[in-house]
């Protein structure tokens, strides 16, 4: 059963002066650059399954993707990455699941780059939900969540979705694993309230 009182004590306990600064700090988060846009998406990738640090120190691993991204000339292989290069910097991090991740960013660093507006830009009056629901599909690698969450780091302020975590999942009085099914349901409930706020459901999950 969805508990919400520890919710909306949150809620409440938010101050307008917080909405404002929140919103004014956020806003300059946005990527402004295709590459910027990219690297929030492997900042999502390093976060599956690993502590904040240890998404940190992953992410700071591959964040040069040049370092292991082929340019089209230099291609010998059926994709544009350097499968050895990726997976030693990821393995050297010790974040786990290196073989995975490897497979994962890869895949989606070659998708992303042929055709960078299907990751940037939803289309015009698609929902936001349906817009990750669409991604997820077409992401190896990423749930709901952590679909949800790279497009909250490409959207911060606008974004009307909302990486259920864990964490979340608890404050909802759930568990994750055996309460999957109603991600979409407290999901709802958050973004719902955020609005009712006038902030970002990631900035106030933040």
């Amino acid at each position: 059963m969805i508990q919400t009182q520890k919710v909306e004590t949150f809620f409440d306990s938010i101050k307008e002066t917080e909405i404002q600064a929140y919103n004014e700090y956020w806003a300059e988060l946005k990527p402004q650059t295709e590459g910027g846009a990219f690297k929030r998406y492997l900042f999502a990738f390093m976060s599956v399954h690993t502590t904040w640090e240890n998404n940190c120190k992953g992410y700071n691993a591959i964040k040069e993707y040049r370092k292991w991204k082929l340019e089209q000339d230099e291609q010998l292989q059926l994709w544009n990455y350097h499968s050895d290069k990726l997976f030693k910097k990821i393995k050297k991090t010790r974040v786990g699941m290196q073989n995975n991740r490897t497979n994962f960013i890869g895949l989606f660093s070659d998708r992303f780059w042929s055709n960078p507006s299907d990751y940037l830009t939803k289309k015009t009056d698609e929902p936001w939900t349906e817009w990750r629901n669409r991604l997820q599909k077409n992401i190896l690698g990423l749930g709901n969540a952590k679909t949800s969450f790279a497009i909250e780091m490409l959207y911060p302020t606008e974004a009307k979705v909302a990486c259920m975590d864990t964490h979340l999942f608890r404050v909802y009085g759930l568990d994750q694993t055996k309460n999957a099914k109603l991600y979409f349901d407290i999901e709802k409930d958050w973004i719902d309230r955020s609005d009712e706020r006038g902030l970002a459901p990631y900035m106030a999950r933040c």
